[in-house]
């Protein structure tokens, strides 16, 4: 399904369609690929693919077309340009700091959030040097003057988890972009059916 964004389709048709692509065989629901491995035309093939200069199946690990087709339909559905899968949650959250910081950089984080996101904010990336501020999630005055000079991240679930206290995305994006720091919205509650951070 190719420029899902501006084909105008309704969010259960993206939910359903998106990132299909019909093998030889004419399926109407998508295949699972339960392989661990693909296979490769020649030897130039495979080298191509796993020093990177080709796109392609390597290894489920890396790529796999069944999880494709999910990172590719989430993707529209938040309406983000392309999705990393991940395997929970938590490693959602772990990837998504280890990815974007690094020793001396700080978060500033809504104090009202998943437990073992707030054990990995205090006691894990502490270990890497990076240093977490936690605020009233609806306190944008104590947003504000928790920021540093080293602060690279806001971090939020909204509605939280448990206490589903509610943020204002668009003022804490605007905080955030104003400060030269990037805004993670952990929308597990929401989901992209009621809630779209990144447009927000």
């Amino acid at each position: 399904m190719e420029d899902q964004h501006e084909s105008g389709l309704g969010f259960s048709t993206l939910a359903i369609r998106t990132g299909h692509h019909r093998t030889p065989e004419g399926e109407h629901g998508e295949p699972i690929f339960p392989t661990s491995s693909f296979v490769f035309s020649s030897a130039a093939e495979a080298a191509a693919r796993f020093s990177g200069d080709e796109p392609g199946n390597i290894y489920s690990r890396f790529t796999n077309p069944t999880v494709r087709n999910f990172e590719q339909r989430l993707a529209a559905l938040e309406g983000g340009d392309c999705c990393v899968a991940t395997a929970s949650g938590m490693s959602a959250v772990m990837a998504t700091c280890m990815g974007l910081l690094e020793s001396g950089d700080h978060i500033v984080s809504s104090r009202s959030l998943f437990g073992t996101t707030a054990i990995l904010f205090e006691k894990y990336l502490k270990k890497f040097g990076i240093d977490t501020t936690f605020v009233p999630l609806d306190d944008l005055a104590a947003w504000q003057s928790a920021m540093r000079p080293e602060t690279k991240l806001l971090f939020l679930e909204t509605p939280s988890n448990p206490l589903t206290e509610v943020a204002d995305i668009p003022k804490l994006s605007a905080l955030a972009h104003a400060e030269g720091a990037l805004l993670v919205v952990d929308n597990c509650f929401c989901t992209p059916a009621l809630q779209r951070p990144l447009s927000l």
